[in-house]
């Protein structure tokens, strides 16, 4: 359907493209997404389709973890109550190979660096303010950890989208329930929500 596609050109492209074009994880490895809102969740299910055995969600907000729960996170961290990276750890034996920055905070930055196992890779989604900086251990990046910015899912956009439909298609990507419906007239009330955390992504509909 022609009004589910909207969301498709931003960030979930960009959640998804986060773990299948950057990180590329190998069927069976674990990841941990810091921050769920659509391109966190977006990254949760193309870890799935990835075949992610192990996949972490993070977030401050209760009900974001279990919507990760429902779209196959296989665990899920409050990191606003428990330390995120000792919690990591315990789960991964020491650490873990993929992360994925999907909020903007340096803090959580340097939780998903710093969780890292030898030779993992942080992908760095989340936009900060022009002019922030992020404190990393430099010892920790001289374990031959890597921080890799992503713009955009490091996608071809007229390649990547129709691959998402064809996941959408088969059952294995459903983006169409992040979306929530507002007419025309509605338009302040889906900023509105949208700005709370409410909804994820609001579309006009005539």
């Amino acid at each position: 359907p022609l009004e589910i596609l909207s969301p498709l050109g931003c960030g979930i492209q960009t959640g998804a493209g986060g773990v299948m074009n950057t990180l590329k994880p190998c069927p069976g490895s674990a990841i941990a997404v810091f921050g769920i809102g659509s391109v966190g969740l977006s990254a949760i299910m193309a870890a799935v389709v990835c075949g992610c055995t192990k996949i972490i969600a993070l977030d401050i907000v209760d009900e974001r973890l279990k919507l990760a729960m429902e779209f196959g996170a296989t665990h899920s961290i409050n990191s606003g109550k428990l330390n995120a990276v000792e919690e990591i750890q315990k789960l991964t034996g020491g650490g873990i190979e993929y992360t994925l920055e999907c909020t903007g905070n340096p803090k959580v930055l340097r939780q998903a660096v710093d969780c890292l196992m030898l030779g993992g890779t942080c992908g760095l989604i989340g936009v900060a303010p022009m002019g922030v900086e992020a404190s990393l251990d430099m010892q920790t990046l001289l374990d031959a950890r890597t921080v890799r910015g992503v713009i955009e899912g490091d996608c071809n956009p007229d390649i990547f989208i129709p691959q998402l439909i064809d996941l959408y298609k088969q059952g294995k990507f459903p983006f169409d329930r992040l979306i929530k419906f507002y007419s025309l007239e509605q338009i302040n009330e889906a900023a509105e929500d949208s700005e709370k955390g409410k909804t994820l992504k609001p579309v006009l509909k005539p």
